[in-house]
């Protein structure tokens, strides 16, 4: 199954669903190239439309198709947790994020997620437990329609730096939070980001 975010709406791929059609949230089965297109461009006009749900056996190959209509651009970041379990987050732009960032040419993800969490936070002492997702979303960026797949890695942090936000990348803070709070931050948080921090919130 794959959930791609439309800022705040989004496009889920998948082989079946218990949901029901309705006005928000619309579902249909996938016919051919030209229907499904059709369908990707009625869902990003009508703005009434929370989700739609295109169910097929295909799954990988309408994501390849969906990808066609944009530049993609590959990225990797952190769900970095401390010694005392509190999660690192950063302000960007005004709202909470994950440290992440593009993955460049011959880099590897792993290294790309660490590197991106070193820069953006001014830290290191960091390792990578395992990875824990893949999201998606897209996005307008100088003229471009972007498609960007972000690898997320679960990370430990041991050390005791102060955090020192990026600036020039429009990191206004770095700080560790606790469950409460990070849900309290979730409020101004992207929704393509959600189901990567609720990994967080369900660990013991």
């Amino acid at each position: 199954m794959y959930k791609i975010f439309f800022e705040n709406r989004y496009i889920e791929i998948l082989e079946n669903t218990d949901k029901k059609s309705s006005k928000h949230h619309q579902i249909i089965s996938y016919k051919n190239r030209k229907s499904f297109y059709k369908a990707i461009k009625d869902f990003k006009k009508d703005t009434n439309i929370v989700s739609l749900s295109i169910v097929t056996k295909k799954t990988k190959k309408l994501l390849k198709l969906l990808k066609k209509k944009y530049t993609f651009i590959p990225a990797a970041g952190g769900l970095v947790i401390n010694q005392e379990g509190k999660l690192l987050l950063i302000k960007r732009n005004g709202k909470w994020d994950l440290p992440k960032g593009k993955i460049e040419k011959g880099e590897k993800k792993r290294a790309a997620a660490i590197r991106e969490v070193e820069e953006e936070c001014g830290i290191s002492s960091l390792s990578i437990v395992n990875k824990i997702y893949k999201s998606y979303h897209t996005y307008q960026a100088y003229g471009k329609k972007v498609f960007k797949t972000t690898h997320w890695y679960l990370m430990q942090y041991h050390g005791n730096e102060e955090l020192k936000p990026q600036t020039k990348e429009e990191i206004t803070e770095a700080v560790w939070k606790n469950k409460t709070e990070v849900k309290e931050c979730m409020n101004n948080m992207y929704s393509s980001l959600l189901d990567v921090v609720n990994v967080y919130l369900q660990s013991s």
